[in-house]
C-alpha cells in the first residue's frame, strides 16, 4: 500500500487545434494548462500527480471552471518514473490520435466526470446569484451615472495602461546594464519604453563576470505575470537567414518582402509557445537591429486619415491584410504633399511611410508615365493620368481610391454584370477578344490592387490555382499575338485558331511532317 501512495503520474496534453504536444506544468491564470516541451530534460518542470490523491481532481475542477475552451485540450497520463522512456512514444502516437486510438486508450484521461461535476456545482450556485442580480443591477446603474458625470475619473481605471514606472528598479538596471533613467528621459526614449515601444539605439555596458562591455542596443520593458518589470536589450544582429520565425516558415515571397520593405506583407498565424493560443499577427524586421519582431493584428489601429489625407475603406482593408498601399498622395497638415507607400510596421505599432518610397507628386507622375504607358484599346480618353491642382490622379481609380469602372477591353464591350464584377474586384471573362492575327481568343481581366491597374490573365485568377490549367486560347494568344513558338505547330504557315494547339487537319499534319523531315536532312 505504501508503494501505491508514492506512485505518481505526469499529464501529457495535446492541443487539438494546433496538434502541439506538451507536458502539463500547471495552470495559467485563464485556466488553460501551463505547458512545457515534452522532453526528458524538462522533467523538473513537469507537474506530478499522486495517482491516488486529490491533486488531479483539483487540477481538472479548476481547469473546467476557468478555461474558456476546455474541449480544445486532450489529456493523457504516463507514470512519472517512466516518463523519459514513454514521452517520445506517446508523442509519435498522438500525431494520429484517431488511428492509434486503441494504443492510447490506457493513457487517455476521461475528463467527462470532472466536467459534469463542475457543471452541477455551477448550477447549484445560480439561485444565490439570481438573488444578488437586482442589487448588482442597481450598482451598475450607479456606476454608469458616475461614468457619465465624470468620465475622466474612470478613464485611468480601464482600457490602455502604460507600464508602471514604480515597478522598475533603476539602481539595479544601472549596475547591471549601465542604463540611467535621466539619460532615457532626456532623449525621449523613456516615454516610448513605458508605452511598450523601444528606445532608439543607445550605448549599454553589460557586466559579465566582473568585466563591462560597451555595446549598442535598443531597449524595451517587459512585464511578467506578477507585474514585475525587467529590461530587454535588443542588440544589433547580422542579417537574418529568414528561414522561419516562431514556427512560421517563410516563403520566397515572404523573404523578398522582408528584405525590400522590412515588412512581411501579410497577416500570419503565430502560436504562443506558452499558452498555445493562435494569434493572427504582423511581422517586420527592426531596421536598426535586424531583429525579427511581431505584433498581434488586433493591437494595430488603422487610421481613417493621415494629415489632411483620407484613407479609403479599400485602402484600410489592404492595410489590415498587411498589403502595401503604393503611390498614395499624402498632404500634411502644413500643406506639404508627397507620394509614398503605406504599410503596417511592427516597430511603429501601426501604419508607416515605407522608407525609400517618398517622392514629390511630379516625380511620381513622371515615373508612372514611364513604367505604365496608356493602353489605347483598354482605356478611355478621360481616364488618362494627370496632375490637376497639385493632386495626382490614378488613371484606373476614383478620387476615393475605389476601382474606376471601364466599359470595354481590347474592343470587347462589357455586359452590365461584367462591369459590376470588375468594379467589385472580380475577374471578368472575355470570350471574343481578337488577337493580332484576327482570330477570336478567350482571356480574363481583373483589377490588381497592388499595381493599381487592370491585368490580363490567360486563366481565371479568382481560382488562385498554382498549377497552370489548360486554357482554350492560351496557346493561340502566345503564338499569334506574342510571337512565341509551339513545337506541335511551329512549321504551319497559317495562324492558330481558337482552342488550337496542334495541326487542325490532314493537310496541316502533312505540312508539319514535311518540314520536320526537311529540318532533319
Amino acid at each position: 500500500m505504501a508503494k501505491k501512495k508514492d506512485e505518481k503520474d505526469v499529464l501529457i496534453v495535446r492541443d487539438e487545434k494546433t496538434g502541439e504536444i506538451s507536458v502539463v506544468a500547471g495552470l495559467n491564470a485563464d485556466g488553460s494548462p501551463k505547458r512545457t516541451p515534452a522532453k526528458a530534460e524538462n522533467a523538473q518542470s513537469f507537474l506530478q500527480f499522486d495517482r491516488h490523491g486529490d491533486v488531479l481532481d483539483n487540477f481538472f475542477k479548476n481547469f473546467f471552471r476557468q478555461c474558456k475552451e476546455p474541449s480544445r485540450f486532450g489529456f493523457y497520463r504516463v507514470a512519472a518514473d517512466q516518463a523519459d522512456k514513454l514521452l517520445e512514444v506517446i508523442k509519435d502516437l498522438l500525431k494520429d490520435p484517431d488511428g492509434n486510438k486503441e494504443m492510447l486508450a490506457p493513457h487517455k484521461v476521461d475528463t467527462s466526470g470532472y466536467e459534469k461535476k463542475v457543471q452541477e456545482e455551477q448550477a447549484a450556485e445560480k439561485p444565490e446569484q439570481k438573488q444578488e442580480e437586482p442589487k448588482k443591477q442597481e450598482e451598475m446603474e450607479q456606476k454608469n451615472e458616475q461614468n457619465q458625470e465624470s468620465p475622466q475619473q474612470t478613464q485611468g481605471n480601464r482600457g490602455y495602461q502604460p507600464i508602471d514606472e514604480s515597478k522598475i528598479n533603476w539602481q539595479e538596471l544601472e549596475e547591471k546594464w549601465g542604463v540611467k533613467r535621466d539619460d532615457l528621459e532626456k532623449s525621449g526614449d523613456l516615454t516610448k519604453m513605458l508605452n511598450y515601444g523601444k528606445s532608439d539605439l543607445v550605448r549599454v555596458s553589460p557586466n559579465f563576470g566582473g568585466e563591462a562591455f560597451e555595446l549598442d542596443a535598443r531597449l524595451s520593458f517587459k512585464k511578467d505575470s506578477e507585474g514585475n518589470v525587467s529590461l530587454v536589450p535588443h542588440f544589433i544582429r547580422k542579417e537574418q537567414k529568414l528561414d522561419e520565425y516562431k514556427e512560421h516558415k517563410f516563403s520566397d515571397e515572404d523573404r523578398k518582402n522582408l528584405r525590400e520593405t522590412g515588412n512581411l506583407g501579410r497577416v500570419v498565424d503565430i502560436v504562443d509557445r506558452e499558452t498555445g493560443e493562435i494569434i493572427p499577427s504582423f511581422i517586420s524586421i527592426d531596421r536598426k537591429t535586424n531583429e525579427i519582431t511581431d505584433i498581434p493584428a488586433n493591437k494595430v489601429r488603422i487610421p481613417e486619415r493621415i494629415g489632411k489625407t483620407e484613407i479609403t475603406k479599400q485602402e484600410q482593408d489592404m492595410l489590415r491584410a498587411g498589403l502595401p498601399v503604393r503611390d498614395k498622395l499624402i498632404e500634411r497638415k502644413d500643406g506639404r504633399k508627397f507620394v509614398t507607400t503605406l504599410q503596417v510596421n511592427v516597430e511603429q505599432r501601426g501604419v508607416e511611410f515605407v522608407p525609400g518610397t517618398g517622392r514629390s507628386p511630379r516625380a511620381a507622375q513622371a515615373q508612372e508615365a514611364k513604367n505604365n504607358p496608356i493602353q489605347g484599346q483598354a482605356q478611355d480618353a478621360e481616364n488618362a493620368a494627370a496632375i490637376q491642382n497639385g493632386q495626382r490622379r490614378n488613371s484606373w481609380t476614383n478620387a476615393d481610391g475605389s476601382i474606376r469602372p471601364i466599359s470595354k477591353w481590347s474592343g470587347v464591350e462589357f455586359t452590365e454584370q461584367q462591369k459590376a464584377d470588375y468594379v467589385a474586384g472580380k475577374a471578368v471573362k472575355l470570350e471574343n477578344v481578337t488577337d493580332k492575327q484576327g482570330f477570336h481568343a478567350t482571356m480574363y481581366i481583373r483589377f490588381n490592387p497592388e499595381k493599381g491597374r487592370p491585368y490580363r490573365y490567360d486563366t481565371d485568377p479568382d481560382n488562385a490555382q498554382k498549377v497552370a490549367p489548360s486554357n482554350e486560347s492560351r496557346t493561340q494568344v502566345a503564338v499569334n499575338s506574342e510571337g512565341k513558338t509551339n513545337e506541335a505547330t511551329k512549321n504551319l504557315k497559317e495562324p492558330l485558331q481558337k482552342g488550337q494547339t496542334a495541326p487542325k487537319d490532314t493537310a496541316q499534319q502533312q505540312q508539319q511532317k514535311r518540314n520536320n523531315k526537311g529540318m532533319k536532312m
